[in-house]
């Protein structure tokens, strides 16, 4: 798909009412920081690089302060999920804000903001996965489409597979994903996991929304047995697979989100070097995402760069400098241990 071709096409849906409880905090999960910016920021920003603008997030309406961040992209659509049962009720909570879409039966969602959409396509993605690199959604996009495929499925190739939903398929067609705790052995041992992104047609999706039953072992509404309700309509469903499973892993709790943020910062790290940056001792370096670098600046160990701080080509900034928010000048060289903070 090009780039106008999914801006015309794609509309995105972010789930993000899950409660968060092991994060223990008073905060919704999808708002604490990774690497400078809300773990459901991260998501926003990856539809809008690869040109998606028609965006709907769930939400609960338990959450004043993820409705307050929201308001600040009045674009975006907003819907809430009153209940809680599963990522199939999840999405049917949305179904107010699709154009020519019936909600299902067991569908209980306030809207709350923005007016419907009409894209054909819905991609649906969780807000508390940030490593998610755009060129995968497009990849998965292209891949759908070559396919002809009516509803498909990100699955990524995992190592340790436990605790993810299995993706039962021969070449490319795909037949069902069966969650961890309803998985039989021979299910269990199939490493093609479900990374929680699937794209369909919208009038594919809800027309399977509606076959959807909790008769499951979380007693839940699951997204994912829309797999197999599509193809018993006679509908075309695909997978398409990556290797790439780091990008897909979740945050439940803060263990969890200190491993993804250091996989992400050391991706930042790396990206910049590549674009002609010297980092010395690069894992000492704390550097965020919203961190812009010149070519030709050398970054000395022990920094921790953050916010929208600008650092033009050809600067040097000592070891152990503090730099936030501010905008260093082109070949400025900024002395060991310096704070500047704006």
């Amino acid at each position: 798909m090009s780039p106008d071709e999914i801006s015309r096409d794609v509309a995105g849906l972010v789930l993000a009412a899950g409660k968060g409880t092991r994060m223990k905090s008073a905060l919704p999960k999808v708002l604490h920081p990774v690497c400078g910016r809300p773990m459901i920021g991260w998501t926003l920003s990856t539809l809008a690089s690869i040109g998606v603008q028609s965006v709907v997030t769930v939400v609960s309406e338990d959450q004043p302060e993820l409705l307050r961040y929201l308001r600040d992209y009045p674009a975006i659509r907003v819907a809430a999920q009153r209940n809680r049962q599963g990522t199939g009720d999840a999405v049917a909570a949305a179904a107010g804000l699709f154009a020519g879409v019936e909600p299902p039966p067991f569908a209980a969602g306030n809207i709350l903001q923005g007016q419907q959409v009409s894209n054909p396509i819905v991609l649906i993605l969780a807000g508390d996965v940030p490593g998610i690199h755009p060129d995968s959604l497009r990849r998965f996009l292209a891949s759908m489409e070559a396919n002809h495929a009516d509803l498909a499925v990100l699955g990524m190739r995992v190592p340790q597979p436990h605790g993810y939903g299995r993706m039962v398929t021969k070449d490319a067609a795909l037949f069902a994903i069966v969650e961890e705790k309803d998985a039989s052995p021979s299910e269990r041992a199939i490493n093609l996991c479900n990374t929680g992104i699937m794209a369909a047609r919208v009038e594919v999706l809800f027309a399977a929304l509606k076959m959807l039953k909790p008769d499951n072992a979380q007693q839940e509404y699951y997204l994912t047995d829309c797999v197999k309700h599509a193809r018993s309509l006679g509908y075309k469903v695909c997978a398409h697979e990556t290797d790439q499973w780091q990008e897909f892993s979740g945050i439940n709790d803060r263990e969890q989100l200190a491993s993804v943020a250091s996989w992400l910062m050391a991706r930042k790290r790396r990206d910049l070097m590549l674009s002609g940056v010297t980092i010395q001792q690069p894992e000492s370096v704390y550097v965020e995402d919203t961190v812009e670098i010149g070519p030709d600046t050398v970054i000395e160990s022990g920094c921790h760069l953050a916010g929208a701080t600008r650092i033009a080509a050809g600067s040097v900034v000592g070891a152990g400098s503090v730099i936030k928010n501010v905008t260093v000048a082109t070949a400025a060289v900024i002395p060991p241990n310096s704070v500047k903070i704006s």
